[in-house]
């Protein structure tokens, strides 16, 4: 059986992501809404409740209601930004828990409401993006085991794709250099 590619594994992580429930604050009194799947009780105004991500965009932007789920701040991102570019080569930082996803809550968010510092965040996150692949194959390439706890779900996807790659180059190889 041939193992999904990573571009449809990222397509399922962001579906995922989309259908996580979030929280949220009714800014105004919510009926109850229903849809195929889905049923939101009503709401009071100020009361708190949860709904999957592509719901909650909608309710956001209608006016009803307001995350409660944490974006990543500026000040995140720049401590996190500062660690990945300062690290030695060959270590991963830990990531706060959750970094991909809040990340995209982050992006998207700001993508939607139109904010102007959108491009200079996405340079951040893609500074930090390049930095964990790099760790993750530095990680990966080596024979040691990897540390439980630094890899965020979605880079261990990375890893074991990697992993698996060189290590049966690496024994193809070391097979043509005699080793068995």
């Amino acid at each position: 059986m041939e193992m999904p590619s990573i571009a449809s594994t990222m397509r399922d992580i962001i579906f995922e992501y989309e259908n996580t429930p979030v929280r949220l604050q009714a800014l105004r009194k919510i009926g109850r809404i229903e849809t195929v799947g889905i049923i939101i009780e009503e709401v009071e105004a100020e009361g708190e409740f949860t709904a999957p991500l592509w719901v909650a965009w909608e309710l956001v932007e209608a006016g009803l209601a307001r995350f409660l789920e944490e974006e990543i701040t500026g000040g995140e991102w720049t401590q996190i930004h500062y660690r990945e570019r300062v690290h030695p080569p060959g270590r991963l930082t830990e990531l706060p828990e959750d970094f991909y996803r809040r990340a995209y809550l982050t992006l998207e968010g700001m993508r939607r409401r139109g904010e102007g510092q959108l491009g200079r965040l996405r340079g951040i996150y893609r500074d930090i993006v390049e930095s964990r692949i790099g760790g993750v194959v530095r990680m990966a390439a080596s024979e040691a085991r990897a540390p439980t706890g630094i890899l965020q779900p979605e880079e261990e996807l990375l890893y074991r794709e990697v992993r698996g790659s060189i290590s049966k180059w690496r024994g193809e190889m070391r097979r043509v250099g005699g080793e068995r």
